[in-house]
């Protein structure tokens, strides 16, 4: 059994034991990886892929497509620049780091003169530390204010979190959870959380996308 299929499996496992009927998008974060690992799992019906960094997304996204794997889907999951925004949106179909106004009204623009809508994710700094980016949960208001403005373009899908690694992420899992609610008819009720180490428990506090990369493709 492929590595892959293990994670699948045990994705499987936690919807039963959260009864969940619907399976999260599962991202396999493939930064740093050969691309001959990402075709290996993309022929084992992987399709969609998270890059923490622009040049290497559009590297492959070009190779994949000249592979014929034209189907591979990017997801940008990294702290992303505003002036690598415009270099970034022709390759890719979702954003899931937005972590500030600035950065939003940057991509609104950028995909206003591609005319390509893009699928946003909000970050969250759920747990409020000073060295991680993010939206504060105190500024969650402005966003909700803001977003109805940019969505000609944005198409927004919810909440993404990266909690404190030394603290039990089950809490800001259900953090973000709960701060989705207030106006997730705003920026949408997705919730993306959960990485290799604790998707399992952000699937049973709801997470509707996980982003798994060293228990696919191995460490780094």
């Amino acid at each position: 059994m492929s590595a892959l299929e293990v994670v699948r499996n045990k994705i499987k496992e936690a919807c039963l034991k959260a009864k969940r009927s619907e399976e999260p998008v599962l991202v396999a974060v493939s930064k740093k990886k050969a691309l001959s690992e990402l075709l290996e799992v993309y022929n084992q019906g992987q399709r969609v892929f998270g890059e923490n960094y622009v040049q290497e997304l559009i590297a492959k996204k070009v190779e994949m497509d000249a592979q014929g794997a034209v189907d591979a889907d990017f997801h940008f999951i990294g702290h992303l620049q505003t002036n690598k925004v415009k270099q970034l949106l022709p390759y890719v179909s979702t954003i899931e780091s937005v972590d500030s106004l600035k950065l939003l009204r940057e991509i609104s623009t950028r995909a206003e003169a591609l005319q390509k809508k893009i699928n946003c994710y909000f970050e969250v700094n759920v747990d409020e530390q000073e060295s991680k980016g993010g939206f504060l949960p105190a500024e969650l208001n402005a966003l909700a204010a803001e977003l109805p403005s940019h969505l000609k373009w944005i198409v927004p899908q919810g909440l993404m979190c990266i909690p404190d690694p030394e603290k039990n992420s089950r809490f800001g899992f259900l953090r973000l959870r709960e701060l989705n609610h207030y106006h997730a008819e705003v920026w949408g009720p997705g919730l993306s959380m959960g990485m290799s180490q604790d998707y399992e428990t952000a699937i049973e506090c709801g997470a509707t996308v996980v982003r798994v990369g060293s228990a696919i493709f191995g460490a780094r």
